[in-house]
């Protein structure tokens, strides 16, 4: 009996060919309907291949709009063509390090330290002294921004190297007007090599917050992707299913059915593909030889209560405070006078920001002012976790009417277990 348990996976058993293919990390080779935006940036990084320093460039676009897969896709093709001796008949050297802000990387130091520790910079061929600290290779840690920026910029000169580093959800970077401004100046300190940035946000407001010092060293191109429809997301999905399904698993309704969904999400085409894989496993889980329009109505629930944790569990901390003292103010109820038009669901700014004020002394941190609040407010409402209106006729003064997203029990459930509270 237990010998025969994984027969059915040895025997090519189940929906998938290859799942992998479904994941948010994986850039396929063609990407449709994404030429112009791919051809715009080859144009912008294309310098490089000829030793000149190209613009930084900053994208923008919802979730899932295939910000990240075309910088991937456009950085991938470029170490192609420098690592082909071929066409790469000058030998210019270049490199891309590519981290993702959002996860361990939101800080001048710890982007300074990845592009130093990152494995493209220490390969073979490479002048490796810069890298080191008092003789002991690899002990960069613990030095200070400021050294680990003296290091990069010797590192650059000495290998006269073109190096581009990608910044994923670059608004994510606590001193990001920091970081900025010192890879933008390093071009100015060296005499060969040349430092450039990719950024990519999902905030389309990014650099109202910078100071005028990193604006004006930037000298940056910025792109906007527009969200999928579903005719378009419906091609990229059957673009997958080929590579990642066997055949005849899916009728074309289902197919449409999450490209539906999908268009519905802001044009979501990471959504639309978690939703396929989410429903290939229920589907296969369940016995079925095929996914059924079942399958993906039970997936999209799921799927939706997967993404709603991760977003909320990964949020800065002043922002899980603030969607905790929506939630909490909701669960207890209100202290302010409703109007007669106003559901009790609705609560004014002013009275979340008192109750943000609490939590804050209850977890012993200091509280940001009103005008951070609106900050993280915004935010909340791009991420879809919150909606935003403007009081109307009847309200004294000027305040915003908040409604959560999703059920206040949820919420403060999941923002309880990541803080700590109680």
């Amino acid at each position: 009996m237990v010998s025969n348990l994984f027969e059915s996976e040895l025997s090519g058993g189940g929906l998938f060919k290859d799942a992998s293919v479904l994941s948010p990390h994986y850039v396929p080779d063609r990407l449709p309907h994404r030429k112009s935006e791919i051809s715009q940036i080859i144009r912008i990084i294309g310098p490089i291949l000829r030793e000149t320093k190209p613009n930084n460039v900053f994208v923008y676009g919802k979730t899932g709009t295939g910000k990240t897969a075309v910088i991937r896709h456009v950085t991938r093709e470029l170490k192609r063509v420098v690592d082909d001796p071929d066409k790469n008949k000058k030998n210019v050297k270049v490199e891309c390090v590519y981290m993702n802000c959002r996860v361990g990387y939101n800080s001048k130091y710890q982007v300074l330290l990845k592009i130093l520790e990152d494995e493209s910079l220490n390969r073979q061929g490479y002048e490796k002294k810069p890298m080191e600290d008092r003789g002991k290779k690899g002990k960069l840690s613990g030095l200070s921004p400021t050294e680990l920026y003296e290091r990069l910029k010797v590192f650059v000169e000495a290998n006269n190297l073109n190096l581009v580093v990608v910044l994923d959800e670059v608004d994510m970077i606590k001193d990001a007007d920091d970081l900025l401004y010192i890879l933008t100046r390093i071009n100015d300190e060296i005499s060969s090599g040349s430092v450039s940035i990719m950024g990519i946000s999902n905030k389309f407001s990014f650099k109202d917050v910078l100071d005028s010092r990193s604006k004006s060293t930037l000298c940056e191109e910025e792109l906007v992707f527009k969200p999928y429809h579903a005719n378009q997301l419906k091609s990229i999905l059957t673009q997958r299913l080929r590579l990642g399904f066997k055949k005849g698993v899916i009728a074309s309704s289902s197919v449409g059915l999450i490209s539906a969904y999908g268009a519905q999400t802001n044009g979501d085409a990471r959504y639309a593909l978690r939703l396929l894989k989410k429903a290939g496993e229920l589907a296969q889980g369940s016995g079925h030889k095929r996914i059924t329009v079942d399958d993906v109505k039970s997936a999209k629930v799921k799927v939706e209560e997967d993404i709603t944790f991760e977003i909320i569990s990964t949020l800065p901390e002043h922002q899980q405070i603030v969607l905790y003292s929506i939630a909490q103010t909701l669960i207890r109820g209100s202290a302010y006078k409703r109007l007669d038009a106003s559901p009790e669901a609705v609560l004014f700014s002013g009275e979340v920001y008192e109750a943000y004020e609490r939590v804050c002394t209850q977890l012993n941190v200091k509280s940001r002012t009103m005008r951070w609040f609106r900050e993280y407010l915004n935010d909340l409402e791009m991420l879809g976790l919150l909606t935003l209106t403007v009081s109307g006729k009847g309200v004294r003064g000027n305040t915003s009417l908040i409604r959560l997203g999703n059920p206040p029990e949820e919420v403060k459930k999941i923002v309880s277990e990541s803080l700590g509270l109680t």
